[in-house]
């Protein structure tokens, strides 16, 4: 496996670097589809000019690192399944994937149905679902396409924790395209999770050196807190920990197009080592960093919550683990 970024996708980073250099919010969807990052994640086929797991890896990690809260893995996930079933894939615009439901913990079409071509039930967290033009809805077994303002469908928008806006969809009967079985699109749902992964790795790292800029600059008796052997012992661990899940992340981004067992195994791994990674860096910033790091205003807050939503995204750490115990697919 070549761990070495490809002259394009060095190019890449440069040039998404600059975007999040130069734009933040609503300026910074429109840069980043006209520079065409968003093609990006994307293959030839799906419309798009790569969509490797090295292009997904490097566009979310960077995303993560600057902390850029877009519906763009919802996005790419419903545009690679669309893509998939034989639909056109709106270019530039956001689209919403509707996985979680109510009262349940990963369990999908407990709170949803399928009668004949219409969905009733609900879904709740659905990223950029407010400004979609299309929205993809799972239920127990299947992926189904529902047009925004369909008959039936209600939204109601509310801002998440990390920094998203989100919706409560709300189906009552509601007119709706099968797109086939959800097992059928497991390539574009590994995807979805590398891209999470990929967002986190971005954010710890990110806390991670906020962490330790903090402990070289903060002097305790005259010296700075880096140099009490304690501190100095637990930054190495989180540099450690920072190591193991830049692991996971190139290692999932190198089997992404495996077959769906061997890519599967993958998946659950690297998720399982993120989200633990994720909560750890999480709370050891905080702690490292003392009163400031429970600063609402300090830039590790948002980075906190950040990690702390990171892990629940398609199925937390100890779902996956279980799966992986299991030897069941990550997709059922």
């Amino acid at each position: 496996m070549d761990f070495q970024l490809s002259d394009d996708h060095r190019m890449l980073q440069d040039s998404l670097r600059g975007i999040l250099t130069r734009h933040t919010g609503e300026g910074l969807w429109p840069a980043l589809a006209e520079a065409g990052v968003i093609a990006a994640l994307l293959t030839e086929d799906e419309g798009g000019f790569d969509g490797s797991g090295a292009a997904v890896a490097l566009i979310f990690q960077e995303l993560g690192r600057a902390g850029a809260a877009l519906p763009l893995i919802p996005t790419m996930i419903a545009g690679a399944a669309l893509a998939q079933a034989g639909h056109e894939v709106p270019e530039g615009t956001v689209l919403a994937f509707a996985d979680a439901e109510p009262g349940t913990r990963y369990d999908r079409g407990v709170a949803i149905r399928a009668d004949g071509d219409s969905l009733t039930g609900r879904k709740t967290m659905v990223a950029g679902a407010e400004d979609a033009a299309a929205i993809l809805v799972t239920t127990a077994d299947a992926l189904w396409l529902v047009q925004p303002g369909a008959p039936g469908l209600t939204l109601r928008g509310y801002p998440m924790m990390d920094g998203q806006r989100g919706a409560d969809l709300i189906l009552e009967a509601t007119p709706a395209t099968r797109l086939g079985a959800l097992s059928d699109f497991g390539r574009p749902l590994a995807r979805g999770v590398l891209a999470h992964s990929a967002h986190a790795l971005g954010t710890i790292t990110a806390a991670v050196d906020l962490t330790l800029d903090y402990l070289k600059q903060r002097k305790q008796f005259g010296q700075p807190l880096i140099s009490f052997q304690a501190l100095a012992h637990r930054a190495a661990d989180l540099a450690v920990e920072v190591e193991q899940a830049r692991s996971a992340v190139v290692n999932l981004s190198g089997h992404l197009t495996a077959d769906a067992s061997l890519r599967d195994r993958h998946l659950q791994a690297c998720k399982v080592t993120l989200g633990r990674v994720a909560r750890l860096v999480a709370e050891e910033s905080v702690q490292l960093h003392g009163g400031i790091g429970m600063t609402e205003e300090y830039a590790l807050a948002g980075m906190v919550r950040r990690l702390m939503t990171a892990d629940t995204a398609m199925g937390d750490a100890d779902w996956h683990l279980d799966r992986f115990a299991r030897g069941e697919p990550a997709w059922a």
